[in-house]
């Protein structure tokens, strides 16, 4: 049989068994989630956010506000307090437009039941786009410590949160890219930017691998324009303007309590600037390692440095943004030649658990800590494979 059927066949499988995944999902999402929570996500920001956006009022006015306030906290936030207002591009809504027109109680429902078996699409587009053939034996447990023991894609699952959406389109890009369809790469990248601080290095990353490809200007052309069609939709609908209520708006989310600027962990100003100074250098190195040398493993571990200095150099709205030093993780354990190392980094995913129990500082200290100690195993890795073949 012809290669392109098998395939063919084998997707028409993976497609099957990934709906009914997501069907068994929505049972427990409901029974444990969605019932007892009723509205309490995140995802009701984007939902009533959208909502305004499409019916043609500001989605960062005090209406739109009100309506989260309501919906989530289930009473109006004094004047003086935070006051959790929408806080993403407008554009979102058209992005997410099918979770957006749906009544809430199924939205939810929805996204909530597509969380996990997204998780393990991500996985496997992993292990492909690091040419890592993992037996099937590992998988399961595998993914038991990506999720159940590094803790944080959970919290990413119980939240009704963006992470994974934006990681799956980040990778899907990637292959995409690589299977010789660079215009839907491009458009799949573009969605990314619902979350701009999530999507920055990611658009950087991609454009550094895009760079000596043939396909190169079948991409960002495309990105540009796809791109530019996402900033204009929102201006039928509510003001060509919005751009500048959404940064002013920004300002606001930037008052947020619940968020925290690893660097700022450290108390002294002097030590912040350095550290910060040093990420950006290493991130560096491995750019221009990447650069001179674009092997699999030089453009991996790229990835994996982009990723670990946008967990470090960029403010965290909660720990559920750690689920990108997955990515790292990942790579590292790709590429771990000995026994010792591969366990040591497999082990270290359970630190999670372990900070959690010592409680204060380390709630905080986390967005420092779990980074940190990926950017040791990288430095440990690269030593080791002395510059390998892929």
């Amino acid at each position: 049989m012809p290669h392109d059927k098998i395939d063919r066949k084998t997707g028409f499988i993976l497609t099957g068994l990934f709906v009914i995944a997501v069907l068994l999902m929505a049972i427990p999402s409901y029974n444990l989630l969605v019932k007892p929570r009723g509205q309490a996500f995140d995802l009701f920001w984007i939902w009533a956010g959208g909502r305004a956006i499409l019916a043609g009022g500001n989605p960062y006015g005090p209406e739109t506000t009100r309506i989260i306030q309501l919906g989530v906290f289930k009473k109006i936030i004094p004047p003086h307090q935070y006051q959790h207002g929408f806080p993403h591009p407008a554009h979102i809504a058209f992005v997410l437009l099918p979770f957006i027109v749906t009544p809430f109680s199924w939205s939810v429902l929805l996204w909530l039941s597509l969380q996990i078996p997204l998780f393990m699409v991500i996985l496997i587009l992993g292990f492909r786009l690091l040419d890592w053939s993992i037996r099937p034996s590992l998988l399961f447990p595998l993914a038991l410590l990506t999720s159940l023991g590094f803790r944080y894609p959970i919290n990413v699952y119980v939240l009704a949160q963006l992470h994974f959406f934006i990681l799956f389109c980040f990778l899907l890009s990637i292959w995409l890219f690589q299977e010789n369809h660079p215009c839907w790469a491009a458009i799949i990248l573009a969605c990314t930017t619902i979350r701009p601080d999530l999507s920055l290095l990611a658009l950087l990353s991609a454009l550094i691998l895009a760079r000596n490809s043939s396909q190169r200007n079948r991409f960002i052309m495309p990105l540009l324009a796809t791109g530019l069609t996402l900033a204009l939709l929102p201006a039928f609908f509510i003001s060509l303007h919005w751009p500048f209520t959404w940064i002013n708006a920004l300002q606001n989310y930037g008052s947020n309590p619940f968020a925290t600027w690893p660097p700022g962990l450290i108390p002294l100003p002097m030590p912040r600037v350095i550290i910060s100074l040093l990420l950006v250098a290493w991130t560096g190195r491995y750019i221009w390692l990447e650069w001179k040398y674009p092997t699999l493993f030089h453009k991996s571990l790229m990835v994996s440095a982009m990723a670990l200095l946008g967990l470090i150099i960029l403010p965290q709205t909660g720990s559920y943004t750690l689920t990108f030093a997955l990515i790292p993780a990942m790579v590292q354990l790709r590429y771990a030649r000995l026994r010792w190392l591969q366990l040591s980094i497999a082990t270290s995913l359970l630190t999670p658990w372990f900070y959690f129990m010592l409680g204060k500082p380390f709630d905080r200290l986390i967005f420092l800590l779990i980074p940190l100690q990926f950017i040791v195993f990288q430095e440990i890795v690269v030593h080791v494979n002395q510059g390998p073949t892929k």
